[in-house]
């Protein structure tokens, strides 16, 4: 802490409480409304031309830095608006006896190992973006506008003396029309994300929490799998195994042990899963989830060559049923090297010897 406050010294001017009288009197009054108790000082950093600010908490002591011209920028309600964001991070800090601030340590000490995999650098990204929305909202809370907030945001990224709100609401929301995926490449939110989110939040709309959570994480995709969604991936491809062992003669030795390289807990269940269920969840995902489950159905279509073409067969009617079969005849296509005429005539094959294969009602994938 001490170097820290050296640090601040050598390369800031504090902003001290008699000159910044209005400043500093505006962060009483959001620390009043945010109901915190920090102890705040104000610097401006040296030399410094991007318009930025940060905060460094330590205990009670919130440590403010502009850089850039902010001061001069921002008018008086924007200026408490940026403060007001950056309050809120102590606030967001201290909340639930400082879990949330122990959480994002974890989180960014992880990502910013060399050996994190990329499911927890993700998760690192998505904790940063829902904080930054956190912030806002408690921007909006102290300034009760939200073109105010948004119009201090676009001031930041763009160091336009004027903006219209409402006008970059638009825009914003014409971006996220034409690009649903926005957001999959960035570690800190899009200002037309959070502006939607500003103002959908003002506007008390009962899809706030859905809309936000579809903008900052979108569909389960495998290229951006958090370790949240890591195990929503594991459930999936569990469910699908189950269907795939469903009919008794399915289940054979080569069967259950490339269940068993799945999951090394697998077990055959008898209860049915809900396909209609199953299906709109897939339906939901990204291609990239599609190809994967094709893949999986394909390698337990060919496991055991003593079954021949029957669960090939079995496959296929799974894939029509998850409604993945043009994905799936795409994958059995490319990996068996088949043209369009020869994977007819396979499936017709497959299908006849399925027809000779006997099963009870209670192994049917059609059984609900």
């Amino acid at each position: 802490m001490a170097e820290f406050k050296e640090m601040l010294l050598k390369n800031t001017y504090r902003l001290d409480k008699e000159t910044h009288k209005n400043l500093y009197d505006m962060c009483v009054k959001i620390c009043e409304v945010l109901a915190i108790d920090a102890d705040v000082t104000l610097y401006q950093e040296h030399n410094s031309t991007q318009l930025n600010a940060g905060i460094s908490i330590f205990e009670k002591e919130a440590h403010i830095v502009f850089s850039g011209s902010l001061i001069n920028l921002l008018s008086e309600d924007e200026m408490l608006s940026l403060l007001a964001h950056e309050l809120s991070h102590y606030l967001f800090y201290k909340m639930d006896n400082e879990e949330f601030e122990i959480t994002q340590r974890i989180i960014l000490a992880l990502a910013n190992d060399d050996r994190s995999e990329d499911a927890i650098i993700e998760t690192a990204r998505i904790f940063q973006l829902y904080m930054e929305l956190f912030c806002d909202a408690g921007s909006l809370l102290v300034c009760k506008d939200y073109k105010t907030v948004i119009q201090t945001l676009v001031k930041l990224n763009t160091g336009l003396t004027e903006v219209n709100a409402e006008s970059y609401l638009n825009q914003a929301k014409e971006i996220l029309e034409r690009d649903s995926k926005a957001t999959s490449n960035d570690s800190h939110p899009e200002s037309y994300i959070r502006s939607i989110a500003l103002s959908l939040r003002a506007e008390g709309s009962e899809e706030y929490i859905s809309k936000v959570k579809q903008m900052i994480e979108g569909e389960l995709n495998m290229s951006t799998l958090d370790i949240f969604k890591q195990v929503e991936m594991q459930e999936l491809t569990y469910d699908v195994l189950q269907l795939i062992v469903k009919p008794d003669w399915m289940n054979t030795s080569a069967v259950q042990n490339l269940c068993g390289q799945y999951f090394n807990d697998f077990y055959r269940k008898t209860e049915s899963k809900n396909l209609e269920e199953l299906r709109k969840k897939i339906a939901r995902t990204d291609v990239s989830v599609q190809n994967y489950l094709s893949y999986v159905l394909l390698d337990f279509s060919k496991v055991d060559a003593e079954l021949e073409l029957v669960p090939l067969a079995h496959t296929f009617e799974i894939a029509e049923m998850l409604q993945l079969n043009d994905e799936y005849e795409k994958t059995v296509s490319k990996e068996l090297k088949l043209t369009v005429r020869d994977l007819k005539l396979l499936q017709e094959k497959a299908m006849a010897e399925l027809q000779q294969v006997k099963e009870g009602k209670d192994s049917s994938i059609y059984s609900e």
